[in-house]
């Protein structure tokens, strides 16, 4: 069950465009289609979810599963915007697999990260963690920086597979790149409590798509995305932890356009 409260960038769980959205003079919402959090702040988080993980992803141009063969601890004093509760260290990882890259990556890569520390200010152990970090391209040397403040992950089966996932989502360009809302209607039904909403959006590659919202009684809502202005009725609905999930949920602009709905 997606919960329609819980936040995108802390905002109501839905595309911000269509919030309010009126169409025909009928007052909708369209339904939340994702559980996301707020975006990461400048101190690291322990448990990133959908949003940070998904955010990560396609914009990191390396993502290795590595091991932590060392972290160095730098002074505070040498450690510029270092928050409170944390220690910046320079870690040393050995490269296990190299899970997206434009070219070969090192065997060994190293990194700033700023680490939290525990109730009683110290550092947990590092060495031989088994971790997930997004990174810029390492230079011959295998110096890189992390891709943001919740760039190096504990390394975990569910974490690698999902990194996987949206990486060859994205890879792959089947998912589009939501750039706007063009236009779109709301038609009711023939029992009261039934409707089919149509959105026609825009995508950064130039080829439209078509968001279908079907609601039923006593059946949970619908929403199913097809490429173009012809609607798929079979169409598989979005499912939850996808990158599409995602991106309609985060990636449409937070105002209308005027022409739209008219």
């Amino acid at each position: 069950m997606i919960d329609a409260n819980a936040g995108c960038r802390s905002a109501a769980l839905q595309p911000p465009a269509l919030r309010g959205y009126k169409l025909h003079m009928v007052h909708f919402r369209v339904p939340a289609l994702l559980i996301l959090l707020v975006l990461p702040t400048v101190a690291s988080q322990a448990e990133p979810q959908f949003a940070d993980i998904a955010d990560l992803t396609v914009t990191a141009p390396v993502i290795v599963h590595a091991t932590v063969a060392r972290g160095e601890r730098i002074p505070d004093r040498d450690s510029p915007g270092l928050a409170p509760g944390h220690a910046r260290l320079l870690i040393t990882a050995a490269i296990e697999a190299a899970i997206a890259a434009p070219g070969a990556v090192p065997a060994e890569l190293s990194w700033l990260w700023d680490a939290p520390l525990d109730a009683r200010g110290k550092l947990d152990k590092r060495k031989n963690q088994s971790i997930l970090a997004w990174v810029a391209v390492p230079d011959p040397n295998g110096k890189t920086r992390l891709a943001g403040p919740n760039a190096q992950q504990p390394w975990t089966p569910a974490l690698d597979a999902q990194v996987r996932a949206i990486a060859t989502q994205a890879k792959s360009g089947a998912v589009p790149a939501f750039t706007g809302v063009t236009n779109g209607f709301r038609a009711d039904g023939t029992v009261a409590g039934e409707s089919e909403s149509q959105f026609f959006l825009s995508a950064a590659d130039g080829n439209g798509a078509t968001m279908v919202v079907t609601t039923r009684p006593g059946i949970p809502r619908r929403v199913a995305v097809s490429r173009g202005d012809v609607i798929d009725e079979s169409a598989a609905p979005v499912r939850p932890g996808t990158l599409l999930w995602y991106r309609l949920a985060c990636k449409l602009p937070a105002a209308l356009p005027a022409s739209a709905g008219g």
